[in-house]
């Protein structure tokens, strides 16, 4: 017997019985749509956060530091000489040493507004995902010039008036373009208190960053010029308190690594910290994560499974029916010399032809509740992103899955089938 033949008996004998089948059918269908609907809500976890995480920066960015509470760093140094030493690590794509500072920047010496200052290399800045929601980044020969951060540009204050009553003034009318900026380490400039012998340096806005992300807190600024005002920093505090500079001095405060791929980042960063460093990636939330979202998918997956036990009896039920009202047919194909085999084939066809309907049907009904879930979650406002996700991977694991569970379901009552007697079967009325 062809398979043509074979699969054109199995719907013919399936479709005598339309109520039997369709209910077992339906029962698939509820098994499948039940898996992959649980699941994709566990998938569907996994990507919103992995998104929130890369709203927070890159997932392949290492920050390295040099914080050993321990004091199992030794004598390391984030110097030229770690940015040497990371750059030649494989799978390093670029690495980009930083210097921070604090203070104020000042608009035409009457408002102020914290900040937090990064030098970095501007030819890096693209390469680490700082982007620019008007302006433009940081360009080769920039040496005044800063990208001013989002949340500085929208914090300018009075610094003459209290928190409270400069916040009940409103934000004042501040043109970061036009106006004269200058940044200073004087957190007093302002106000009577102001200290004159701190010097300001006039700095010039060419951009502000972009706010949907960490990098908004902070305003970026060429490294060379962030050093000169570090350097002056530490002058001055040796010429007001005394002292000297510490033995092992830090020429960068971080220095951030980038790698050319997510999977090899782990590696990188255990291979910074077996050097003494502290390193610390968005891989490590990510890690956390994934063992959350896959303890989810595997309770969500089980109860699923559940409807598919349930699903996968009832089709067992059915083909054993199916024998009991077809044993003279069983027997006449017997006598007319049908193989054993044959027999077998055509009952396994049936039970998975109904697996196969049941699961493509549940596929179709999952992708309909997985939309309305994510409606519903994006209209209530509770989330942003998508909390159900159905792979294609996924709906091709399930389709395999139905028919499979049909064609297991089916095995023992097709085995049943060539085992009926001929002479029997063909007395039976």
């Amino acid at each position: 017997m062809s398979p043509m033949d074979m699969v054109m008996m199995a719907v013919k004998n399936l479709w005598k019985r339309k109520l039997r089948t369709l209910l077992t059918i339906l029962g698939v269908v509820i098994g499948t749509a039940s898996i992959v609907v649980m699941m994709s809500i566990g998938i569907g976890l996994n990507e919103s956060y992995t998104k929130e995480l890369e709203q927070w920066g890159s997932l392949q960015i290492i920050e390295v530091y040099n914080y050993n509470w321990d004091n199992s760093g030794g004598d390391i140094k984030l110097d030229d000489e770690a940015v040497e030493s990371f750059e030649a690590m494989e799978g390093v794509e670029a690495v980009a040493p930083m210097v921070e500072t604090y203070g104020l920047i000042a608009a035409n010496n009457r408002f102020v507004s914290d900040v937090s200052i990064r030098g970095m290399e501007p030819a890096l800045m693209e390469t680490f995902g700082y982007t620019v929601s008007e302006g433009r980044l940081l360009q080769e020969g920039d040496k005044t010039q800063v990208v001013l951060g989002a949340y500085t540009k929208d914090n300018f204050r009075n610094p003459k008036l209290s928190w409270q009553a400069s916040m009940n003034a409103g934000p004042p009318e501040v043109d970061v373009y036009s106006d004269r900026m200058i940044f200073t380490t004087d957190y007093s400039f302002g106000t009577k208190n102001a200290d004159s012998s701190i010097k300001a340096q006039r700095i010039e806005v060419v951009g502000i960053m972009d706010g949907s992300n960490q990098n908004a807190y902070y305003t970026v600024m060429p490294i060379d010029q962030v050093i000169k005002i570090k350097e002056e920093q530490e002058r001055r505090n040796r010429e007001n308190y005394g002292g000297s500079s510490s033995q092992k001095e830090d020429k960068y405060s971080t220095i951030l690594v980038k790698v050319d791929n997510t999977d090899n980042v782990m590696d990188v960063q255990q291979a910074i910290k077996d050097m003494g460093y502290t390193a610390y990636s968005l891989a490590d939330s990510l890690e956390s994560i994934n063992e959350m979202t896959n303890m989810i998918k595997l309770v969500l997956g089980a109860i699923g499974a559940v409807s598919m036990l349930v699903a996968a009896i009832s089709i067992s039920n059915t083909m054993i029916m199916a024998i009991y009202e077809r044993t003279k047919e069983i027997g006449i194909m017997k006598v007319i010399g049908a193989k054993v085999m044959d027999i077998e084939r055509l009952f396994l066809t049936e039970a998975a032809f109904i697996g196969f309907c049941g699961g493509a049907v549940g596929i179709v009904i999952s992708y309909l509740i997985s939309f309305g879930i994510n409606y519903v979650i994006k209209a209530s406002g509770q989330s942003a992103y998508n909390i159900s996700s159905i792979p294609l991977w996924l709906s091709g694991v399930a389709l395999i899955f139905a028919t499979l569970v049909g064609v297991l379901a089916g095995y023992l009552p097709a085995k049943r089938a060539t085992k009926v007697s001929a002479l029997t079967a063909i007395r039976t009325e």
